[in-house]
């Protein structure tokens, strides 16, 4: 008799967890499109945005369009929990349009033989950005966001149109 009751409490049991699983896969599915590399190529025209930041505050440079380089289609990512700065980009609407993960380009880390037990390994930066985005994309605004354990925080808000 406890052998039939524990086998139908495991059964249970594994019902639950699968049932927690499958709700919590939908609550992380979010509406964020990803940036395709094969979208955007050198070959075709691109909206090229320039900006200098810090990890304070963002401005807007220069908009371009032109045929991107390697380099700048090479920094496209979708946004990860190792980004550490984020650029939500937001149609005439206010809608999320895209969310692109920039890593942490204000900290330079730096190596040098001898000073392995100075315990200063880098320091912040100011950067210059180039983000790259097709031109068929209705990119308004752009909102720079900083993440932390706890989400994505406002830093700025820049309107493009």
């Amino acid at each position: 008799m406890g052998y039939k009751l524990g086998k139908m409490v495991n059964k249970k049991i594994i019902f639950l967890l699968i049932l927690c699983t499958n709700i919590s896969a939908e609550f992380d599915k979010q509406p964020i499109k990803k940036l395709s590399i094969e979208k955007l190529s050198s070959s075709n025209e691109a909206r090229i945005i320039k900006f200098s930041a810090n990890p304070n505050n963002i401005e807007l440079k220069k908009i371009n369009i032109a045929k991107p380089n390697k380099d700048q289609l090479g920094r496209f990512a979708t946004l990860s929990r190792k980004d550490k700065y984020a650029l939500k980009i937001l149609n005439e609407q206010g809608k999320q349009v895209y969310l692109i993960g920039l890593g942490d380009p204000f900290y330079v880390h730096a190596d040098h033989i001898g000073y392995e037990k100075s315990g200063v390994y880098g320091g912040v930066i100011d950067a210059n950005l180039n983000i790259v985005l097709p031109l068929n994309i209705d990119a308004s605004s752009i909102v720079f966001l900083s993440q932390d354990d706890f989400g994505l925080k406002e830093i700025k808000k820049i309107q493009l149109k």
